[in-house]
């Protein structure tokens, strides 16, 4: 009998395990399922580094590309602060010079130099006869005096008659003064081979030439009367001195018929 229970027990053990074997069947283990996530996370985490990999090099580009960027701005602005600093000095220079240029070229009475401009002078006995009449020059960029003195002869530097008493300062444009130089030399060369005529040809004629070349205000049409006229309703006195000198042989000959005048009425 007991025999027989020991045999039924051994039966049933094996049948059991049976059932289980064929359970287990098809199933994976565990051990081989954790293997298997743990490949499956071998495979996914180099992606992750490649992708990490990647944002950083474009973060590195970026700030890389971001820094070249600054760095040409602040070229450029450098630069810009360059060209702005010579632009100003190089209009600090010019301005300067302009007006050291300008300073040698303003009226110096001591010297006589009057740059371009018309003066005038009395001449001696006919002026005091008729005030309104007496020599004229014309004087080059640097004040220099050029004047029809006589027949073939322009005087340069040497005004005949004396300094001047009067002058009209003329104002040229920017390409008269570039002119005008050369429209006094002209006026000397063609009046050197000229014979000098108080009435015809006088020295009137010869400033009226010089206009003429440079076209001055657009005319060229002057003459020596029209230079006369400038002179009287324009031309300034260099001082009292200067009116006085003009006028003292006028006034000194109105003086002497006078007391003529009233030696005759009263003696």
């Amino acid at each position: 009998m007991n025999k027989e229970n020991d045999d039924e027990i051994i039966e049933n053990t094996l049948e059991l395990n049976a059932e289980s074997d064929n359970n287990n069947k098809g199933k994976v283990p565990l051990t081989n399922q954790k293997s298997s996530l743990n490949y499956d996370d071998n495979r996914i985490n180099p992606m992750d580094d490649n992708i990490n990999n990647k944002s950083i090099n474009n973060q590195e580009n970026n700030f890389t590309e971001e820094n070249n960027i600054t760095k040409e701005k602040k070229d450029i602005n450098n630069n810009n602060n360059n060209n702005n600093l010579n632009s100003s000095v190089s209009k600090n220079v010019e301005s300067y010079q302009t007006a050291e240029i300008e300073s040698h070229k303003e009226i110096d009475l001591t010297s006589s130099h009057f740059p371009y401009c018309i003066v005038w002078t009395p001449i001696p006995i006919l002026t005091y006869i008729l005030p309104c009449i007496g020599h004229t020059g014309i004087a080059n960029s640097n004040g220099i005096i050029h004047d029809f003195a006589g027949s073939f002869f322009v005087g340069v530097d040497d005004f005949a008659f004396g300094k001047p008493t009067k002058y009209i300062k003329l104002k040229p444009s920017e390409k008269e003064k570039y002119e005008w130089d050369r429209a006094v030399e002209k006026g000397d060369n063609k009046f050197n081979m000229e014979e000098h005529n108080l009435c015809m040809n006088n020295c009137h004629s010869h400033v009226a030439y010089v206009l003429n070349q440079l076209n001055y205000k657009g005319r060229n049409n002057y003459t020596m009367v029209s230079i006369w006229w400038m002179l009287i309703t324009k031309g300034r006195y260099v001082s009292f001195c200067g009116f006085f000198k003009t006028y003292l042989g006028f006034l000194i000959i109105v003086l002497i018929v006078i007391i003529i005048i009233l030696i005759i009425i009263f003696v």
